[in-house]
């Protein structure tokens, strides 16, 4: 392999390895940021769980008021009763009372709803609150596990680049463009072996004459750079040589 395919394919191994750190960073921050996500929409819900709650208690209280109100008439409407002497009048205030007697049934039907409604509410809310306290202690765990492997990765990455730049300062600006346009284009993957007439990017057939040319050029020590003949590869190939001079098998 010449200097120039060997710099290549550090620098692929390189970048590669590069590529695999940034995704587990970005891996373990959006780790957090699910977990914080959810923290808040707890919370949210949580709080609108306790508006819910309070507008039901006001809603009780007024019914209670109506009800206790409405009570008090039905007793004015017995006193009144009593101290009638007129049938036809006293008709009329047992129909007026057994009327207001049905409408607070009605109110008390109302109250017994709210009250259901609280108590399922209040449950919803303690449910998520248990979860709003298990999702804190597993935000605080994880966010100091999560931040140790964040900075160990964010050091490694910064070596690997400091690396990575004096790869580059060696190598032709040209050959370095065009390599790190395939490595974009060819999923992380711009520099493959060429084995028993195959590339390694696309596993298709190289043609016999250009083996030769590859593996002669190599042999010689030439600065040629050969890239896979099939337009949808057009990777940078080579063939691994020994030091004999022999190709691999």
């Amino acid at each position: 392999m010449t200097t120039q395919i060997a710099q290549l394919v550090s620098l692929q191994e390189l970048d590669q390895r590069l590529q695999r750190k940034e995704q587990q960073l970005e891996d373990l921050h959006q780790q957090i940021a699910t977990i914080r996500s959810e923290k808040e929409l707890r919370q949210r819900e949580a709080e609108e769980r306790q508006q819910r709650i309070s507008e039901l208690e006001s809603q009780q209280r007024e019914t209670d008021g109506q009800l206790k109100l409405e009570e008090e008439k039905i007793k004015e409407k017995r006193v009144r009763l009593n101290r009638v002497r007129n049938e036809r009048e006293q008709l009329a205030l047992q129909r007026e009372i057994e009327l207001m007697k049905e409408a607070n049934g009605q109110i008390e039907e109302s109250i017994l709803s709210v009250m259901q409604q609280l108590e399922e509410e209040q449950q919803q809310l303690a449910d998520i609150q248990t979860r709003l306290e298990e999702l804190q202690a597993q935000l605080a765990e994880e966010t100091a596990q999560t931040e140790t492997q964040i900075a160990t990765l964010e050091e490694e990455t910064q070596a690997d680049r400091r690396q990575r730049e004096q790869l580059v300062a060696d190598l032709d600006a040209n050959l370095c463009a065009r390599y790190e346009r395939i490595f974009g284009n060819r999923g992380a993957l711009a520099v493959v072996e060429v084995r028993d007439e195959t590339c390694q990017g696309c596993y298709m057939r190289i043609p016999p004459h250009m083996c030769n040319q590859i593996q002669s050029s190599q042999m010689q020590g030439s600065r040629e750079i050969f890239h896979c003949p099939h337009p949808y590869c057009g990777r940078i190939v080579y063939i691994q040589v020994e030091a004999d001079g022999a190709a691999d098998a």
